[in-house]
């Protein structure tokens, strides 16, 4: 939930869709490593079916030069404590890595890249950008 900016999508929308499905007899059951916490092989007795839904959370660190230096933050780190701090205190708690004033460079793309660069806007930047491998560009042969 923290992932998606409120910008996107209205966490009372997604609270309401779970609590439907709660409902209904949907169990949810978070922090769990499926074969560490729980075996698969009692997934597939205890259930009629099993729906594993994964996030992209584990950032892709990029060996770089300056890669340690101030500032620079992983996509999600930022997303997640900005929506929970949002969602918590309005930001008033200042739980979350603030883009207000600063000249901000998002590397990468997609939907992930959009949410910072949106979110940075909203904090109030100097300079939003965005830098994007050519390669993942929509029409290159890779992407």
């Amino acid at each position: 939930m923290y992932g998606i900016p409120n910008m996107k999508l209205d966490k009372s929308i997604v609270q309401r869709r779970i609590d439907l499905m709660a409902q209904e007899g949907v169990k949810f059951v978070t922090k769990t490593a499926i074969g560490i916490d729980i075996p698969a092989t009692q997934l597939i007795e205890d259930f009629d079916a099993v729906v594993l839904c994964c996030g992209a959370t584990k950032p892709r660190d990029l060996p770089i030069e300056g890669r340690n230096l101030k500032g620079i933050h992983f996509a999600m780190e930022f997303l997640h404590a900005n929506t929970k701090s949002l969602l918590d205190s309005g930001h008033a708690d200042g739980n979350y890595l603030s883009a207000a004033d600063k000249h901000v460079v998002v590397i990468g793309g997609g939907d992930t890249g959009t949410d910072c660069v949106g979110t940075s806007m909203r904090h109030q930047c100097q300079e939003p950008g965005a830098v994007r491998d050519p390669a993942t560009a929509p029409g290159h042969p890779s992407a």
